[in-house]
């Protein structure tokens, strides 16, 4: 990890997810998703004073999909958050984020909803971004911006696309660490950061594989990845913040980019320093810390 600038904290915290687990793509998914488990409970925090959350159902074309709705204190529905859970297309849950939600819910103070979307190699693409489509159409809110980490990120920029020309649409949207196509368009970060802690090019590429059914990779599809769509006019506001010790670092920025070639809204927001699900170290690194209120900041600028 020499060849990267990170600093102290932040090599603790890559020394410390690698003590918990490997998480390496090598092995079964059975065991990758065992160990991401080991990660979500080491550095699990607790939920902030004043969050309550209850599990609910939404009803989809696959069939029902757990969701967990979080509200800090009194509320405040002058906006929604969907939230939309990282993991590759095959990790994660409800309880993988749960208190990044609950604490993205109080520093914001509005209400989060999180959706718990089917999972490869169970369902194939586009089964998760129905499930994700499906939740946003039964929750009914005009004001409602999309949050996703990493495979979260990548459906909530596909929901985006997809809603594009419907009357009830997304009102932003929040991308973290977004996973858009871009390796298949040969960007420079794919190669400088190609050993990046965390995330490898190629994990991306065993994600993106075991994201679809059989060898043919519908890469010219903007819903599996966004950054091949011809059309961007109908983005919502965009905030897309990446990494910059990760190999998806340039797809935030080819998006944000386009968005803004179609007249749309975006910024782009670049954390030196922080490597691929750096959302667990905000309580181990004061840069990640602060990165993460970023977050929050950025939600509440579209939410407004």
């Amino acid at each position: 990890m020499s060849e990267f600038d990170l600093d102290p904290e932040m090599l603790a915290f890559i020394d410390m997810y690698l003590e918990v687990s490997s998480l390496s793509t090598a092995t079964s998914i059975t065991r990758q998703r065992h160990d991401y488990d080991a990660i979500v409970q080491y550095f699990c925090h607790a939920h902030p004073a004043g969050i309550t959350s209850v599990d609910t159902i939404a009803e989809g074309r696959h069939g029902d999909i757990p969701l967990r709705h979080y509200r800090y204190v009194e509320g405040n529905d002058n906006a929604l958050i969907l939230f939309i859970h990282g993991g590759g297309f095959i990790l994660g849950s409800l309880d993988s984020h749960d208190d990044i939600c609950a604490e993205i819910c109080a520093k914001t103070g509005y209400d989060l909803v999180s959706v718990d979307y089917r999972l490869s190699p169970e369902f194939y693409h586009p089964a998760h971004l129905d499930d994700v489509e499906d939740t946003f159409r039964s929750l009914a809110h005009d004001n409602t911006i999309l949050l996703g980490a990493s495979a979260g990120a990548t459906l909530g920029a596909a929901l985006c696309y997809r809603l594009s020309a419907a009357a009830n649409r997304p009102a932003g949207q929040v991308l973290i660490y977004p996973s858009l196509g871009g390796d298949c368009l040969d960007l420079e970060s794919y190669r400088v950061n190609a050993n990046a802690p965390l995330l490898s090019t190629e994990d991306i590429a065993f994600y993106r594989g075991t994201r679809c059914a059989g060898n043919d990779l519908p890469t010219t599809d903007p819903e599996f990845y966004p950054l091949v769509a011809t059309d961007f006019s109908n983005t919502p506001p965009s905030i897309v913040i990446s990494a910059d010790v990760d190999p998806l670092r340039d797809d935030a920025e080819l998006y944000v980019e386009r968005l803004q070639s179609a007249g749309v809204e975006a910024q782009w927001i670049n954390e030196p320093g922080m490597v691929h699900d750096y959302l667990r170290a905000r309580h181990v690194s004061a840069a990640a810390g602060a990165a993460f209120d970023r977050i929050c900041q950025s939600i509440t600028r579209l939410a407004e």
